[in-house]
């Protein structure tokens, strides 16, 4: 059994917001950008690329203040349908890929799981995976707990590989509070996934797992590898899909100059995360930084992929490790396309969050994890 202080608990929420923060300003500008376009404006990325602007606003993560509302209107144990309808509540317009088609499902009271599934070409994008923290965050330690929230919100917009996204970074969420060795955590979570031969998403993890095997010291012949086999499970995707299911076929035959895969799948974002995880813990001094940079560098959905690897290593950092070049500019600060919760104090949100987080452990999770005061 794990245990962990109050004090303790909050200060690891708090450093997954964050981390998750700091990613998405590091990862924002070159969001989708081709990679020697990358290279060329901006070269090497070590810091943030663009003076901090407290109001900017990153769509990703108004699905977890979603979930938050929810969780503290409806309760511990509430449904995808109690999400799903604070997403009609309380979302404006700007909403892409899968949840865009989702709420359009939920406007047409088609609800989950058919709202993911229905008309929705999306449904293994990366959008489940990206909001995936928040579940991690309030059951610490409990991996179980964890993979049936995801489960319950990844339904919403997403079905398979989708959902398995989110799955698998909330359970590295969760195991990230007590397991302070990243690539042990990238290991462990794959216990919460189908077996490899059942699943693409697990076989993207353990190609990513070999890839930074045979390239441990050059994460761009990492990334040129990875890109080369996801082209590959792409091809394949393109000759299973039925030539009548035209919008499915336009999403992942997706080009873009000088790039050549559907930026969006959430199969090439999750193996670019596993490697810059691995490659970011070689800087002992400055981990989470170095991994959300390297994130960046690698380029796809820059915004989605460098906040999932703030909130993994904020979470297992705790907020007082992470070094302050990071944390200060945010000055406490966090902006939200979410009616009525439009600007937050990132600490009142790790409280609320915290809070959850108690009734969770106090309810699903004394087996496995003791709160002290």
């Amino acid at each position: 059994m794990y245990e962990i202080t109050s004090k303790d608990y909050y200060n690891k929420i708090l450093g997954s917001w964050l981390g998750r923060i700091a990613g998405d300003f590091i990862g924002a500008p070159v969001e989708f950008m081709p990679y020697f376009d990358r290279k060329k404006k901006y070269g090497d990325i070590t810091y943030y690329l663009e003076p901090i602007d407290l109001n900017f606003v990153n769509d990703d993560e108004m699905y977890e203040i979603c979930a938050l509302i929810a969780l503290e209107k409806k309760g511990i144990n509430l449904t995808s349908r109690d999400i799903a309808e604070e997403w009609i509540n309380l979302l404006y317009t700007l909403n892409y890929t899968a949840e865009k088609v989702a709420i359009d499902n939920l406007k047409s009271n088609i609800w989950p799981p058919e709202s993911g599934t229905y008309n929705n070409e999306y449904y293994d994008a990366i959008g489940a995976q990206m909001r995936a923290d928040i579940w991690g965050q309030i059951a610490p330690g409990c991996p179980f707990i964890a993979k049936t929230y995801a489960e319950i919100d990844g339904c919403i917009s997403h079905a398979g590989i989708g959902i398995e996204g989110e799955v698998y970074i909330a359970v590295m969420v969760s195991q990230a509070f007590f397991e302070n060795n990243i690539e042990k955590n990238i290991k462990k979570a794959l216990r919460f996934l189908p077996k490899e031969d059942e699943s693409l998403y697990t076989q993207m993890i353990l190609s990513a797992l070999d890839i930074y095997e045979e390239f441990p010291d050059d994460y761009i012949k990492g990334r040129k590898k990875l890109i080369k086999y996801w082209n590959t499970i792409r091809e394949r995707l393109v000759k299973e899909t039925p030539i009548t299911d035209e919008r499915r076929l336009s999403f992942l035959n997706e080009i873009k100059p000088g790039i050549h895969i559907p930026e969006v799948h959430v199969l090439p974002n999750i193996g670019i995360i596993i490697l810059s995880l691995l490659y970011g813990a070689h800087n002992d001094k400055d981990q989470l930084g170095e991994s959300i940079c390297i994130s960046a560098m690698m380029g796809l959905d820059t915004d989605c992929n460098c906040g999932n690897v703030g909130a993994i290593l904020g979470a297992q950092l705790g907020a007082d490790k992470i070094p302050k070049k990071w944390t200060n500019p945010l000055q406490d600060t966090f902006s939200t396309y979410v009616k009525g919760y439009e600007k937050w104090k990132i600490s009142e949100l790790a409280n609320r969050i915290s809070d959850i987080g108690a009734k969770v452990i106090k309810e699903k999770g004394l087996t496995q994890i003791k709160l002290i005061e």
